[in-house]
């Protein structure tokens, strides 16, 4: 794969405009709250959880790939996905009310992806075949072409060391016979002492989605399909560092866009009711050293749980997230929720420096299906003398595997593979140099 080259390769090069370059109220400016200002706590709350450890030992027919989702994303020629009849159609998915407040009846109600154009800053999606257009920035040309191109559409993500444990699981009275000739395997995907957990978390996952499938709410899903990948991620993520670093797997269920200012304006405004939360989001894991000088900067010299790195406050203020994930089960949108996350995000760059070219790596999970977004931003010109705003751009879907089968779960290991590989070789030199070393001498 040839790298992309120009002067934005290592992180997009300069540090975003200045923040009277940006739509951004001298107010939001106080309230929002940059390291060296004030903030106020945001108040969250604890979903209910029911987690469901049954054990099973049903494994799907693996289907081939690039698969059919409910979305009505691209299919093959392998077998379709398994549809749920409680799926619709994007365009018709609602905002799920789950992670947010109480109704109010003076809010409207963001039920189309569609809708997102109307807010400030404007959302807007685009299929990933014009991730070639000139208007795309560099940085984000070159964590498709660099990172993430290849591991999408790479078929040996099955480990060949695994192959004939896999043909004795499906070989057997109980279990149907799965094409596991058609799979395509691959040497050295993994670590020799990572072979066996990586099987068993790939198995247990496709268990469980086989016995929750239908009947499972968020919380469950969650918990029993959707955790253990990321857990297993975390623990396989210091193969992936040349310095053996590791990543966090954050469920942040309960954590809530803070301060409020942060949101779209139409959220605040019109929409009250949006839900202001995802699910998961993938971090570096801080040194310890690293980790007392991000807390002191909030804690000491600051007004307590008044500052973040982030868009978040409390427990995730010092997370250096660079991935964000939301869960749905039902006919709901998980990017709708992701585009009011990530506008809160783009806002708080703006509002302390940090560099806004940096993509933005989402997953959008609808029960068995992953699907792959990048997320960026662009100025749009000003009008009438006025300051320059932006507007918030989503390139994808793109299939990235499903947990109905074993070769899914594969794939999808895989894919999160790689943008914890850009997470560490682009995020993290981005975060130490204009998020860390900031606060490093306070």
């Amino acid at each position: 794969m040839t790298q992309t080259k120009g002067k934005n390769r290592r992180g997009g090069g300069a540090v975003g405009p200045p923040l009277d370059h940006v739509d951004v109220d001298e107010e939001d400016r106080e309230e929002v709250f940059p390291m060296h200002s004030m903030a106020t706590r945001a108040k969250t709350g604890m979903p209910p959880k029911t987690p469901n450890r049954n054990t099973g030992s049903a494994f799907d027919n693996a289907p081939s790939l690039p698969y059919t989702t409910p979305s009505g994303q691209s299919g093959s020629p392998g077998k379709p996905a398994r549809k749920s009849p409680s799926k619709s159609t994007s365009k018709s998915r609602n905002s799920s009310p789950s992670k947010s407040g109480s109704a109010d009846s003076s809010s409207k109600v963001i039920i189309r992806k569609e809708q997102l154009a109307q807010m400030s800053p404007s959302v807007i999606f685009i299929a990933i075949k014009h991730i070639k257009d000139d208007s795309v920035p560099e940085a984000v040309t070159e964590f498709w072409t660099k990172y993430m191109m290849s591991a999408i559409y790479e078929d040996e993500v099955v480990p060949r060391e695994l192959r004939t444990q896999l043909e004795t699981m499906y070989n057997t009275p109980m279990k149907t016979k799965g094409p596991i000739s058609g799979w395509s395997y691959g040497a050295g995907l993994y670590n020799a002492s990572d072979l066996s957990p990586v099987l068993d978390t790939v198995k247990d996952v496709v268990d469980q989605a086989e016995q929750q499938r239908g009947v499972a709410h968020e919380p469950s899903w969650v918990a029993d399909v959707v955790t253990p990948i990321m857990s297993r991620l975390r623990r396989l993520s210091s193969s992936v560092s040349d310095k053996g670093r590791t990543i966090e797997a954050l469920n942040i269920t309960s954590v809530s866009i803070a301060p409020l200012s942060l949101c779209p304006k139409s959220v605040v405004d019109d929409f009250k009711d949006a839900n202001k939360k995802v699910d998961y989001a993938l971090a570096l894991k801080l040194t310890h050293e690293e980790e007392l000088t991000l807390q002191s900067a909030v804690t000491e010299y600051l007004v307590p749980g008044g500052a973040s790195i982030n868009q978040t406050q409390g427990w995730t203020a010092t997370k250096p997230m660079f991935e964000h994930t939301e869960v749905k089960v039902d006919a709901c949108d998980p990017m709708i929720q992701l585009a009011v996350w990530i506008c809160a995000e783009i806002k708080k760059r703006s509002l302390e420096g940090y560099n806004l070219n940096l993509p933005i790596p989402v997953i959008a999970i609808e029960r068995d299906h992953w699907s792959f977004w990048i997320a960026y931003w662009v100025e749009t010109p000003a009008k009438d003398g006025g300051k320059k705003a932006y507007r918030v751009k989503f390139l994808g879907p793109v299939p990235m595997g499903s947990t109905d089968s074993a070769f899914g779960v594969f794939k999808i290991l895989h894919v999160l593979k790689a943008i914890v590989r850009w997470g560490f070789e682009i995020y993290e030199p981005e975060f130490q140099r204009h998020i860390y070393a900031k606060y490093q001498n306070k």
